[in-house]
Parts: structure tokens; C-alpha cells; sequence
């Protein structure tokens, strides 16, 4: 049990330091890229604080497929991941190697102050 309640206060920081910092989320986002898809779904899905067996609820799916989802030596088709996405407030994208990304909110409020 302890290791769960660890697991959960590491989402908790992350998620505040990402909230707080656009420069740590930045450079987490940047990070998270790198990694393979599996691990970039689950990371975003404990992000947003749902459970595998949540997810798995909204797609009609067992927990045990979402498992499966986040398992790096699997091999899913792409719609899955895109319907679960979509679920989760995401979108999959591919993203040029030289390309950053910048929260929505911050080109909001650049251009507005540009305006």
C-alpha cells in the first residue's frame, strides 16, 4: 500500500509543478515525447488522475486491455489509442523533432498582449 500512496503523491507533484512552472512543463512535455507510446498514455492517464479501470469503463473495454495498452512490448492498432485519447481530453500527433510545444493558454496570452 505504501508504494501506491508514493505513486499517488509523485502524479500530485508533477501535476503542480506542471500547473505552476511553464518551464518545467515544458521541458516535461519535451521529455515525454521521447518516450515510446505506451508510456505517454499512462503517464498522461495518472496525469488525469484516472484509474486504468475508469479508462477502461469509458472505452467498454476490460481493465486488463488498458494494461495491455500501457505495456511497451505490445503492439495495439492505432485507433485504440486515438479513441482513448479522445477520452482522456488528448489527441494523438506527430511531432517534428525540432518542433516545441506551447500550452494553448501562453499563445493566448501572447497574442493578446501583442494585440
Amino acid at each position: 500500500m505504501k508504494r501506491k500512496k508514493q505513486e499517488i503523491q509523485f502524479d500530485q507533484d508533477v501535476r503542480k509543478a506542471i500547473e505552476s512552472d511553464p518551464e518545467y512543463a515544458t521541458e516535461y512535455f519535451e521529455e515525454l515525447m521521447q518516450r515510446p507510446l505506451p508510456v505517454q498514455f499512462a503517464l498522461l492517464r495518472k496525469f488525469l488522475g484516472m484509474t486504468q479501470e475508469q479508462l477502461a469503463r469509458a472505452l467498454g473495454l476490460k481493465q486488463t486491455h488498458i494494461s495491455r495498452l500501457e505495456n511497451v512490448d505490445s503492439d495495439h492498432l492505432l485507433s485504440l489509442y486515438k479513441r482513448a485519447a479522445e477520452k482522456m481530453g488528448s489527441r494523438l500527433a506527430i511531432v517534428p523533432e525540432n518542433m516545441t510545444l506551447v500550452p494553448r493558454d501562453y499563445l493566448q496570452k501572447f497574442h493578446s498582449a501583442h494585440l
